[in-house]
């Protein structure tokens, strides 16, 4: 699993984020993939269809290994209340986003996502399966390149073969079912030339009475972030302006983005909000999900509740405890705060004389005062207490500035008793010149780069009993298990089933398989097999679409 709070790992997705930010200002991707053929897939003439729906993949090799292994099996059978259902492999595998982790460089790909898809399923006899892909922030870090060769340029991925020529697409499906992928850049907004797409295909060739699966990389809590209202003012113009028209229904959303399983059903209808992002990235929290929601609408917004979660709210809040193990999992980090204490001693002048020994707080504040680089030190100060407003970011408004100011409080604090701390440790060796030094700045490094950590996990977990910082508190526990994905049915009659399978424990050891028939997976666990569950009871939409659900008439909650 990537370390996200490594160092060195944690500067550089930094950098492409920013990098990425500002080229992204100037350089769409997007419109260059204009020039490509306007091409719309279609499927509709198959009396069903199965179809796959993965999302934020390429991660651990343990977690995405398996969940790829299980889509590539042929027929996987599920119990729910003592019935079971035979599923098949999907005809067709929509990636949903973020199909590499950290950074979308050809290394990570070939790493995290196509070697083990490639292994998973090394080639199909008889028919191939398609492979559809929509991005992720992560796939735009590079602004893209690496996506659109891998995902859109007729290459074949193990079995799968993909047939798409740019970042989104219109899947015309069996018996008047359509799958749309829109492809939303950073969360941000729809391009001209992918509305004008998509306006083409409803005018030409969608139907009156036509139902839609809308595909976005977006995470669940719409409305908080400014780019989230962007792209929702234009989710509900791509429903308003080119869905409604051509009298087709919106009714099932797919969304990645966070790495959990969660249903919202609309309150007063028929439509269903599924957010999906267990293809083998790191775990979010469920527990803090509100039990209902608004989402946007062509002419407003629509409530929703909660109706289905993977991991359930109790299994991921005692998952929260494993933050207090911060320490063990990322050590680099903790040797840079170490290190940062010992240079603050040396700024303080701490290294002068006997001035290491027996401090106490005034001591430290005359230090302070005293020290020629006590205005970078002050300077220092506002630095971190305007990073630690930013770091807050789940919050907002005074909120937010409150949470700032008690963190920088706390690292303060602790910068100054992890001195004082070091120096009384060191006094009590009996040790005297430089030897004192030495041991007194030793303490600091190991007590400082060990606090720090600590503090860090305190304040983690505190925030996230107040339903903060989920990304960032689990992000770093590298948590393999608890994976998921989605298997639909579009049957002879119309009705679409959906199977939210999951996996609790991904096997941990590999056995290579060099004489394995040619078409079987690479790799197999060397304990027990993975056990694919269903998540909850499969989930039917009718074959008939109801008049009375659509657009015109579910329960609206005006926009703000």
């Amino acid at each position: 699993m990537v370390r996200w709070l490594d160092p060195h790992q944690l500067l550089d997705t930094a950098v492409r984020v920013l990098l990425s930010g500002v080229f992204s200002s100037y350089a769409d991707n997007r419109e260059s993939q204009e020039r490509e053929p306007a091409k719309v897939p279609d499927r509709s003439g198959e009396a069903d269809l199965w179809l796959d729906y993965v999302a934020d993949v390429g991660d651990g090799w343990n977690s995405t290994y398996t969940v790829a292994t299980l889509l590539a099996t042929e027929e996987l059978k599920l119990e729910w209340d003592d019935e079971t259902y035979a599923t098949e492999r999907g005809r067709i595998l929509v990636m949903g986003g973020d199909q590499v982790y950290p950074v979308p460089n050809a290394a990570e790909y070939e790493n995290r996502m196509l070697g083990p898809y490639r292994a998973a399923l090394p080639c199909v006899p008889g028919e191939a399966p398609e492979l559809f892909a929509i991005p992720g922030s992560h796939d735009w870090y590079d602004g893209l390149v690496n996506f659109t060769s891998i995902f859109c340029r007729n290459h074949w991925i193990g079995g799968w073969r993909t047939l798409q020529r740019r970042s989104y697409f219109a899947l015309k499906l069996p018996n008047r079912w359509w799958l749309w992928g829109i492809d939303i850049q950073f969360g941000s907004f729809i391009d001209e030339a992918q509305l004008q797409y998509f306006a083409d295909v409803a005018v030409d060739q969608v139907q009156p009475g036509d139902r839609i699966v809308l595909c976005m990389a977006k995470e669940v809590e719409s409305g908080r972030k400014q780019a989230e209202i962007h792209s929702d003012r234009d989710v509900e113009y791509l429903e308003r302006e080119i869905i409604q028209p051509s009298g087709a229904q919106l009714v099932l959303y797919l969304k990645s983005g966070k790495h959990y399983y969660a249903r919202y059903e609309q309150e007063d209808g028929v439509r269903q909000h599924i957010t999906s992002g267990g293809g083998g990235a790191f775990l979010h929290p469920t527990h803090n999900l509100p039990e209902r929601m608004d989402f946007p609408g062509a002419h407003g917004a629509i409530a929703y509740r909660r109706a289905g979660t993977y991991p359930s709210p109790a299994v991921s809040k005692r998952l929260r405890k494993r933050i207090w193990l911060l320490p063990v999992y990322n050590l680099p980090l903790a040797a840079v705060f170490g290190t940062v204490q010992v240079l603050l001693a040396f700024m303080l002048g701490l290294h002068l004389g006997d001035r290491h020994v027996a401090l106490g707080l005034g001591d430290l504040l005359h230090a302070l005062w005293e020290s020629p680089t006590s205005f970078l030190l002050s300077l220092l100060m506002i630095v971190s207490l305007a990073a630690m407003v930013r770091f807050a970011h789940d919050a907002s408004g005074v909120r937010r500035f409150m949470l700032g100011m008690a963190h920088s409080t706390l690292q303060l604090a602790g910068v100054a008793a992890v001195m004082i701390a070091a120096s009384w440790m060191s006094s009590a060796f009996g040790l005297r010149g430089v030897w004192s030094l030495l041991a007194f700045l030793g303490l600091v490094a190991v007590v400082g780069g060990i606090g720090g950590m600590v503090g860090m996990s305190a304040y983690l977990w505190a925030t996230n009993c107040l339903g903060l910082h989920g990304t960032e508190g689990y992000a770093s526990l590298h948590h393999q298990d608890l994976k998921h994905f989605l298997r639909l049915h579009i049957q002879a009659d119309g009705a679409l089933t959906v199977y939210p399978i999951g996996v609790d424990r991904v096997p941990r050891k590999w056995i290579l398989r060099p004489d394995a028939p040619a078409h079987e997976p690479w790799f197999a666990p060397s304990g027990s097999e993975p056990k694919p569950h269903l998540i909850e009871k499969p989930i039917t939409i009718n074959g008939q679409p109801n008049p009375k659900n659509s657009e015109a008439d579910p329960q609206r909650i005006p926009s703000s």
